[in-house]
């Protein structure tokens, strides 16, 4: 917009009429006040050259010391100060007048004329005002719009940005809560929820976008400080009530944009609200699932396995994989796939996904104290357990609690989970290296997996996806991809294992490679830790 074209502001144009009637008045002061009868509440000031400004002063004042001219109508022009006065609505007045008038004999009618305009400007102006603020704001909670979110996309593209999380919140069942209790109830709900994402992002854009739907936008932010005021908002808001909300999260700090960033985050939001509605229509509940889950951990019914980990050329076992099987009260041992499944969709893994960590620590040290050969022990986690700002203080305190040398344990995570970019996956695996437990790269290879990672991503070790490997003896783009794989990972420093090892054809193909390690039925199924240690570390 052009500077001609551009909207004066109200005080630009206080200044102006202010000045008018200074000159005209030969005064050393003009003024505009408005007033109760308790305070002044606005006051706008011009003054001749060479004279000290007094508003603040004025302002200041207790009722009962203000200047009489504020106090009372003064239209005697052998004064030397005049005001004229206007009663506006709810109690307020308005009051013109000049301070000091050096020239005599004037009447008042330019300032009886100039009142009203001056008072009519000012609410127009104020009128205006209300009408941007809501063309960026929304009118319920106070946040800003859709309409401001488009602005910020449109300015962003301009800026550098050194990193940018996004948040989305949907509220679930708002429809309900009007039904049920009343559209005020529902108000209520949704200025509470917005109230609590401003409070754990108060450095952050957050935005109402649609009846139920919210965005947080924050710059210039850690991962790690950015997961905590996700998880500290999320919460509080189940403490509220359970399923409150649904949220989905990105956070990048390379290639930013935000436009994409805040599209995964909101692809996130939705296939976690998916997952709610489904085990909202299968009847189940979390508090439930989680005390079933809590029984069976104490009860002893999840047992933890080791797949052993073979050197690919001396057939030696150099580590373990732990993985767990569900003791069925009825049915025996089973593969828990379908339960862990329902773990991960209500956000309860992080219970057994810590309770096999410590099993592996407890282990670890056993093997220590009966002075068993010490081999590296991999740990998988859920992708729901990475994102917890506070999971590597919880590793930690277990690994203090047995006294276990991190150079045994390994945590394996993976690109191909989906609900993580790659920017927030090589946070989390940075963040647990710098806790001194070693990273693996699991699943490369697999759906979503790119190269990418490698140069993002800070790892000790990588495993080959069992797709390459399925794949590796008769297709010869397996052969091409796992080779130069092995081959930047050899040049990184770093390990290379092929999971999925059935036959000895492919291990003979990775042998030729150069894959450090592999495991597979060629070598054995996962098996207990006692049936382990007699047939790997007894002999």
């Amino acid at each position: 917009m052009g500077d001609n074209n551009k909207m004066r502001s109200i005080l630009e144009i206080m200044n102006d009429v202010l000045s008018t009637v200074r000159d005209y008045y030969d005064s050393e002061y003009a003024y505009y006040i408005e007033k109760d009868e308790y305070e002044i509440l606005t006051i706008y000031e011009w003054c001749a050259e060479n004279i000290p400004w007094q508003r603040d002063r004025i302002k200041m004042l207790e009722p009962e010391h203000l200047p009489r001219w504020v106090q009372h109508e003064i239209t005697d022009t052998r004064d030397e100060c005049y005001s004229v006065f206007q009663e506006l609505d709810e109690g307020i007045t308005a009051v013109l007048a000049v301070v000091n008038v050096r020239r005599g004999g004037c009447d008042l009618s330019l300032m009886r004329a100039v009142l009203p305009y001056i008072s009519q400007a000012i609410i127009l102006h104020k009128t205006q005002k209300q009408q941007e603020y809501l063309s960026y704001h929304d009118d319920l909670t106070g946040l800003l719009n859709r309409n401001s979110f488009v602005a910020y996309l449109a300015e962003a593209k301009k800026r550098q940005l050194k990193s940018v999380g996004a948040l989305s919140a949907d509220i679930n069942g708002l429809k309900n809560f009007n039904k049920e209790f009343g559209r005020e109830y529902g108000d209520e709900v949704v200025i509470r929820v917005g109230e609590i994402l401003e409070e754990f992002f108060r450095s952050a854009n957050v935005y109402r976008l649609t009846g139920d739907e919210y965005l947080a936008i924050v710059e210039n932010t850690s991962y790690e400080k950015f997961m905590k005021g996700v998880q500290a908002a999320y919460t509080k808001l189940e403490n509220i009530s359970l399923g409150l909300v649904t949220m989905g999260y990105a956070w990048e700090k390379s290639n930013i944009d935000v436009d994409v960033l805040v599209s995964d985050a909101e692809d996130m939001m939705r296939e976690e609200k998916k997952k709610y509605y489904k085990n909202l229509r299968k009847g189940h509940h979390e508090p439930i699932i989680k005390q079933d889950l809590l029984d069976d951990l104490k009860s002893g019914n999840f047992i933890v396995c080791l797949l052993p980990i073979m050197d690919a050329h001396s057939n030696e076992v150099v580590g373990a994989e732990a993985l767990v099987r569900y003791h069925h009260k009825d049915l025996g041992i089973m593969n828990p796939e379908r339960y862990i499944a329902l773990l991960e969709e209500t956000k309860l893994s992080y219970h057994l996904d810590l309770h096999v960590f410590e099993e592996v620590c407890r282990t670890l040290q056993r093997w220590e104290q009966d002075d068993l050969p010490m081999i590296p022990v991999s740990v998988n986690f859920a992708v729901s357990t990475l994102r917890r700002h506070d999971i590597t203080e919880k590793m930690q305190a277990i690994v203090e609690k047995y006294h276990v040398s991190c150079e045994y344990l390994q945590i394996e995570v993976s690109e191909s989970r989906g609900d993580m970019n790659q920017e927030m996956l090589a946070e989390t695996g940075n963040k647990i290296r710098k806790a001194n437990v070693r990273v693996v790269l699991d699943h490369f290879g697999a759906k979503n997996s790119s190269f990418t990672i490698l140069s993002l991503m800070e790892f000790d070790g990588l495993k080959l996806d069992s797709s390459l490997v399925d794949n590796i003896v008769g297709n010869r783009r397996s052969q091409i991809v796992s080779q130069a794989v092995i081959d930047v990972c050899r040049r990184l420093g770093v390990t290379v294992s092929a999971s999925g090892v059935d036959t000895q054809d492919q291990l003979n193909i990775l042998k030729e490679m150069g894959c450090d390690c592999v495991q597979g039925t060629l070598f054995n199924k996962p098996i207990t830790i006692e049936t382990f240690e007699v047939r790997y570390l007894k002999g």
